[in-house]
């Protein structure tokens, strides 16, 4: 992944170098938010426009070109974004802001107002003249800082988001069928994504493969399968295997469902365990999207199965009933006495 180059001579050319990126610092991932790049850029852009003029300026002028710009810098400074050395140039800045027009734009009454006739006050450029040299500073240590933080730029993976590969990944798998698979797995599903994302594609079939296993042992127990003797997916197709071919079970998987868990063992687990076999992008995504098909299947299945049991208890407590009716129902022998 190309790394982006922030150190530029003015602020348009730092906003056109931060492309739809993520800041990506030890194991962390987070996405940009352009946005506030944005506003950042344009608020110093205006305020080292006015306040670099050497000739008399009405402090109403420079008031407005000023004050748009204290909540992107807050908003910089709150942000997790690895600029540290940064931030504290920005904490002077804002604060030589506020107190140039605590001084003179505001009033004396408590808390202070703001004093409309002083915007028409003329100002020689001494007393705003530090507020460009402040923002000159935040830009050359912003510039020497940019050389330290890694950003990078994640192009579109297949049809999805990329945001959505590294937020939540796990949504390929569709919201009704979520209550039946554990947390665990939608949890690989989800460093499945970010591997998809960012060019990771071998570990994203790990993840995958990883997650579509907890589901499997989950869908074997629901079925009344014990997985604490099962070492191998080939177990877990025999164990499935084994459901089906019993002619005492009320309740079957799906044969659907043994064929796909095979087919994921035979083509894609067993082979990819091996340590010269890798995976490329476009093998990855296939297996992403084979592994949550599979899942899904299983989800569905566990659903039914749920549903059949529901039902069949209902038909047993019917049944009961209906003989308990029948026994009060019945005549009661009388004996005579002495007889």
């Amino acid at each position: 992944m190309p790394y982006i180059n922030m150190a530029n001579r003015d602020f348009g050319d730092m906003l056109r170098s931060i492309k739809r990126a993520t800041i990506r610092k030890a194991v962390n991932v987070k996405r940009v938010n352009l946005i506030d790049y944005f506003d950042l850029a344009d608020g110093l852009s205006r305020a080292k426009n006015i306040c670099s003029r050497n000739e008399v300026t009405k402090a109403g002028h420079i008031y407005f070109s000023m004050v748009g710009l204290l909540n992107p810098l807050d908003a910089f400074i709150d942000e997790d974004n690895g600029f540290n050395t940064t931030k504290h140039v920005a904490r002077e800045l804002a604060g030589k802001i506020r107190g140039w027009i605590n001084e003179y734009v505001m009033d004396d009454s408590s808390p202070p107002q703001i004093d409309i006739e002083k915007f028409d006050v003329e100002l020689p450029s001494y007393q705003f003249s530090p507020i460009a040299d402040k923002v000159d500073h935040f830009k050359s240590v912003f510039t020497a800082e940019c050389r330290d933080v890694e950003i990078y730029s994640v192009g579109q993976i297949s049809i999805y988001r990329t945001s959505s590969l590294v937020s939540n990944a796990s949504h390929r798998i569709p919201e009704e069928c979520r209550s039946s698979i554990p947390d665990d797995t939608m949890k690989e599903f989800d460093s499945a994504g970010k591997c998809l994302a960012f060019d990771l594609p071998t570990a994203c079939g790990f993840h995958a493969l990883r997650g579509l296993e907890l589901v499997i042992l989950k869908y074997l127990s629901e079925f009344g399968v014990k997985s604490g003797k099962l070492k191998t997916w080939n177990d877990y197709v025999k164990a499935v295997q084994n459901l089906i071919d019993n002619e005492d079970g009320s309740v079957k998987p799906s044969s659907k469902v043994a064929a796909m868990i095979d087919r994921m063992r035979d083509l894609d687990r067993n082979p990819l365990m091996h340590p010269h076999d890798t995976l490329d992008a476009t093998q990855s995504d296939l297996l992403f999207n084979l592994a949550a098909i599979t899942t899904v299947e299983m989800a569905r299945d566990m659903e039914r199965l749920k549903g059949d049991t529901a039902v069949r208890g209902l038909l047993e407590d019917a049944t009961k009933s209906k003989t308990k009716v029948s026994e009060k129902a019945k005549p009661r022998s009388r004996t005579r006495a002495g007889s």
